[in-house]
């Protein structure tokens, strides 16, 4: 997914927490900082069994705008991680993003979604504004080898 904008977020600059781990059902990771990468796109851990979070973007608990974690359903080497459960996650299903002070802030999915990769609200996941919401994304839909997994599902929580 093509980002622009790599200035750290104005809400986040002011908070001096960033994610280290989320918890969703049996889902729990591992969070590394990821930026952009030389094709445009947001960077994603080698594994897949670890989340990126978005650096310049919003941080957990900050009044305004996205925090975007997102990661491989697969690798060639690991086979199916563990986000290959987020497709099934439930409306209401609640989610733990635990912060480096040790803090966890809690969110309640509302929303998961398989959209075409092409057709990714990009403007709207990394908003640096609006409502303060957690999104986590990963790979799904058809996959070709030519071509990789055709969607993107994209998991949508606000604060509890």
């Amino acid at each position: 997914m093509p980002i622009s904008g790599t200035e750290p977020s104005p809400a986040g600059t002011e908070r001096k927490t960033r994610p280290e781990r989320f918890v969703l059902g049996d889902i729990d990771l591992p969070v590394q900082p990821v930026g952009v990468g030389d094709d445009g796109m947001m960077e994603l851990p080698t594994t897949a069994y670890a989340l990126g979070w978005y650096e310049f973007g919003a941080r957990p608990a900050d009044r305004a705008g996205t925090t975007v974690l997102a990661g491989h359903v697969d690798t060639k080497a690991e086979g199916l991680g563990p986000l290959v459960a987020l497709r099934g996650a439930d409306e209401g299903a609640e989610i733990a993003v635990v912060t480096a002070d040790g803090r966890s802030r809690r969110y309640r999915v509302t929303d998961v979604e398989v959209i075409r990769k092409a057709r990714v609200p990009l403007e709207q996941i990394f908003a640096r504004n609006g409502q303060e919401t957690l999104v986590v994304i990963t790979c799904g839909g058809p996959y070709r080898r030519s071509t990789g997994y055709r969607d993107n599902v994209i998991v949508t929580a606000t604060p509890v």
